[in-house]
């Protein structure tokens, strides 16, 4: 899936605030239908309107009587009032099960409207059941009516949109998307997610000047709301990246603040503590000390028998890893795969980097990916005499982190 954030912008641009908020947004609905029966608009407004006033219509700029609606709803041979209204609370619903994390069943049957509210609030859905492959497919028929989207169902579509840029490792254009003005339209639980989202994707890129200005406010916002679960989670992603900043008894202290954190988290904060310390033996260690829940856990543990060169281990960890959609992350896997392979020689692992990290010039937006290739990277060229090739690499990373900690859109 590939977004393109200018057409995205050039979209929202064309909005018509005062008739796509509207809760029922009949526009993109008619559009919906004739597209679906593959009329042009010339065939729909034959004998109704012209085809400038349904072409208005349909881009939200003007809004239909209900004797248009009525006839078009026969040429259609489709129902469109109330709809709107009935996906607008599955909506809410949704927001509240992600802000919540609730993965409640939704029946199906609530998602088969030939609507694009339907596919956005399915994209929604899955996402919140952790299926983005399947989210991306709905994400990418809703791209002709972004224009059509009210205030809510627009903020809704670009939390849904980081969600799966981030999942896909685009973790710089994940921020971005989350930082385009849309209309002032407030809704707590939506404006926390989003705000939340950014503090956990600036985590992960170092974007030190963002967490320095929002990171407090925010969690003072939960506090006065009691949305003590956004709290905890604030922290913990918070505590995965003040890691490389403070001593051990800072950690502690910190750790100790932070009673609500699960014991695999704690863990993790831990592990990636002692990793970025170059303790690997006591940082694996951590790391196996709990059940491995999450795939960033997977991630850490990569990194950290690569640095052990534990081989045997490090294959059965490959395997658990071998369905990747993160690009960044797959580039990692296959490095590693080939690392650990018996015949492969330091000239095979140059030649690797040469081609696919140093002539792409695709580095990561996550830190933790970057600091791999730069130690990674470095090690190789320079080992084999690649000295001027090592020097472009560490510049490329440098730029790149430099880069990272400087994105306000």
């Amino acid at each position: 899936m590939y977004i393109n954030l200018g057409y995205l912008r050039g979209q929202i641009r064309l909005r018509n605030p005062e008739i796509t908020n509207n809760s029922d947004n009949i526009g993109s609905m008619l559009k919906y239908h004739r597209l679906k029966l593959n009329l042009t608009l010339e065939d729909s407004s034959d004998g109704i309107c012209s085809v400038s006033y349904l072409s208005k219509i349909e881009n939200s700029l003007i809004r239909p009587s209900e004797k248009y609606i009525l006839q078009l709803e026969e040429r259609y041979n489709a129902k469109f009032f109330n709809i709107g209204n009935q996906h607008n609370e599955l909506l809410h619903q949704l927001i509240e099960n992600l802000f919540y994390e609730q993965e409640e069943v939704i029946d199906d049957a609530l998602f088969t409207e030939d609507t694009y509210q339907s596919r956005l609030n399915k994209t929604g859905y899955l996402i919140s059941r952790n299926k983005f492959n399947e989210a991306k497919l709905n994400h990418q028929e809703l791209n002709p009516y972004i224009k059509n989207l009210n205030g809510i169902e627009l903020k809704f579509y670009i939390f849904l949109t980081s969600k799966l840029l981030s999942f896909e490792g685009r973790l710089k254009d994940a921020f971005s998307v989350l930082n385009i003005e849309t209309d002032h339209y407030p809704l707590l639980h939506l404006d926390i997610l989003i705000a939340s989202e950014r503090i956990h994707l600036a985590t992960k890129m170092n974007h030190h000047p963002y967490i320095v200005l929002t990171y407090e406010a925010l969690i003072d916002q939960c506090i006065e709301n009691e949305f003590y679960h956004k709290v905890h989670e604030l922290k913990y992603h918070y505590l995965t990246y003040m890691v490389q900043f403070i001593n051990e008894p800072m950690l502690n202290e910190l750790l100790d603040k932070s009673k609500n954190l699960k014991p695999d988290q704690r863990a993790f904060v831990k592990a990636k503590y002692f990793f970025m310390n170059m303790d690997y033996e006591l940082a694996i260690e951590t790391l196996n000390s709990e059940p491995l829940n999450s795939k960033a856990s997977l991630e850490l543990k990569l990194l950290i028998l690569n640095r052990l060169n534990q081989s045997s281990i490090m294959n059965e960890s490959l395997k658990s890893l071998s369905n990747i959609d993160n690009k960044q992350l797959k580039l990692i896997h296959a490095y590693l795969v080939l690392k650990n392979t018996r015949a492969t020689n330091i000239e095979s692992l140059v030649q690797f980097i040469l081609t696919e990290v140093l002539k792409s010039n695709d580095l990561p937006d996550d830190i933790l990916y970057l600091n791999f290739w730069y130690e990674e990277g470095l090690q190789c060229l320079k080992k084999v005499g690649y000295y001027k090739d090592a020097t472009k690499l560490g510049r490329l990373i440098f730029r790149k982190i430099k880069d990272l900690t400087t994105i306000f859109d």
